[in-house]
Order: C-alpha cells, then sequence, then structure tokens
C-alpha cells in the first residue's frame, strides 16, 4: 500500500510511466512466483502426511516454521523498508525471504483446503486484484477509491480495539459472523487501494522518479495488496465450508 504522493508537474513522461510500472509488476510476479513455489511444495509435504507418508515429527518442525516464518516477516519488513529507503543497497534478499516466509504461512491453508480448491480461490484473488489494477492503471484520478480503502481500514481498526466489549454483550455464534463481515470489508478496502497505489506508480513516475529500489518498494505494496485479498478469500472460503479436506 503506497504511501509516496507527489504533485505531478502537467508535461507526462508515458514511457517512464510503463517502465516503473513495468518494473514493479515484474518484481512482484517474481515474488509471488516464489511464494508459489514454496507454498506449493510444503502443500504436498502436508499431503503427505494426511495419507500416512509423513515423518512423525512433522507437525512440531512445520509449526516452528510457521512461528520462525511470522516472526521472521517482521523483521524482513523494517530490513525492506530502509533498505528501499537507502539508494545505494538493495533490498532483494529480504523481499525474497519475505516471499519464502509468506509461502510458508500461506501453505497452513493446505490442513483446510484441497489444493483445487486453493487454485480456484486463488485465480478469484487474482482476477480481483487485476481489475482493480487496470481501474488505477487507465483512472484519471483514484484518489478517491484510496481515501475509501484507508477509511475502512481505519474504521475496522477501530472496531478491534472495543472488539473485546462487543464479544461480552453477543451471542456465541456472533463472533463468525463478524469475521464474515470484517473480511469483506477487508477485501474490499485493499481492492480500492489497489486501485490507488496503481494510478501512484503513475503520479510517481511522472517525478521522472524509475530507481530499481523505488520499483521494488512499491511491487512489495503490490505483493501486499495482493496477498491480504488472497488471504481474506481463503478464510471465508474455510469458514462456510468448513474445510473441504475433512
Amino acid at each position: 500500500m503506497a504511501t509516496y504522493n507527489f504533485n505531478t508537474s502537467t508535461v507526462e513522461t508515458k514511457a517512464g510511466q510503463r517502465s516503473l510500472l513495468s518494473k514493479a509488476f515484474a518484481y512482484m510476479a517474481a515474488f509471488l512466483a516464489v511464494t508459489a513455489g514454496v507454498a506449493i511444495g510444503l502443500s504436498f509435504i502436508l499431503d503427505a502426511q494426511f495419507k500416512g507418508a509423513g515423518t512423525g515429527n512433522l507437525e512440531g518442525w512445520y509449526l516452528g516454521l510457521l512461528i520462525g516464518s511470522s516472526i521472521g516477516q517482521i523483521v524482513l519488513t523494517f530490513w525492506i523498508f530502509f533498505g528501499c529507503l537507502r539508494q545505494s543497497k538493495t533490498s532483494i534478499i529480504p523481499m525474497a525471504l519475505y516471499s519464502v516466509c509468506m509461502g510458508v504461512l500461506l501453505s497452513s491453508f493446505s490442513v483446510w483446503l484441497t489444493p483445487y480448491t486453493l487454485g480456484a480461490v486463488f485465480g478469484i484473488a487474482a482476477l480481483a486484484f487485476v481489475g482493480m489494477a487496470l481501474i488505477g492503471a487507465f483512472s484519471k484520478n483514484a484518489s478517491g477509491l484510496g481515501m475509501v480503502g484507508y477509511g475502512l481500514l481505519f474504521s475496522i481498526m477501530l472496531t478491534f480495539v472495543f472488539g473485546f466489549l462487543i464479544f461480552l454483550f453477543l451471542p456465541a455464534g456472533a463472533a463468525r459472523t463478524i469475521n464474515i463481515v470484517v473480511s469483506i470489508l477487508v477485501i474490499i478496502a485493499i481492492m480500492c487501494i489497489t486501485a490507488y497505489d496503481v494510478y501512484n506508480i503513475r503520479q510517481i513516475s511522472r517525478m521522472g522518479e524509475n530507481s530499481s529500489n523505488l520499483a521494488m518498494y512499491l511491487a512489495f505494496n503490490l505483493y501486499t495488496d495482493f496477498i491480504i485479498i488472497l488471504i481474506r478469500l481463503l478464510q471465508l472460503v474455510v469458514i462456510f465450508t468448513g474445510g473441504d479436506r475433512r
């Protein structure tokens, strides 16, 4: 979710816009490929465990891997942010490691969902992301979508701050309904922010910004947009199906 916001000149450098956009999407595609490869590989290992062909110590090892990946992502997020600010340093290593950690975390959904379902949800997330990216790429002004997206996220965060009070007065089964509503709102918010992020890349490129580190940082924003949409869709599928692997 990009935070760059520059005042643009009246002269548009369309070649520069295409160059920065293509770099950002190329990096994003590479990071997603790493994530998908790790997630698929671990999913096969977990599938072998379900069939009784896995090692007896797999569960403890996999739990440790999930915890390590979660902690690693927090550290890598700061590394990526400060690495991109230093133009002399490349952020390709922390970005690659972050993609690996995300693949490990995404593989956990294979415990509840079959590979076919995972692939179908990935396709739906990709269509939603591409659709909003196209809106941002061709929109004359997507700032309104950005305001809607960030406004929704801020509202959701406030809800969680006071969420413990809400759960005290709601029935036991209300948690499932709240989780569904929050997931849908987050998806809508991130879709709006995706359009704004792509639009913002065009705005940044008009200022002549086209460094590899900047493109990588913008790719990281797009990457996280897609991953959030994907995870929330997977959570909804698990909620509604109860885990189709069982």
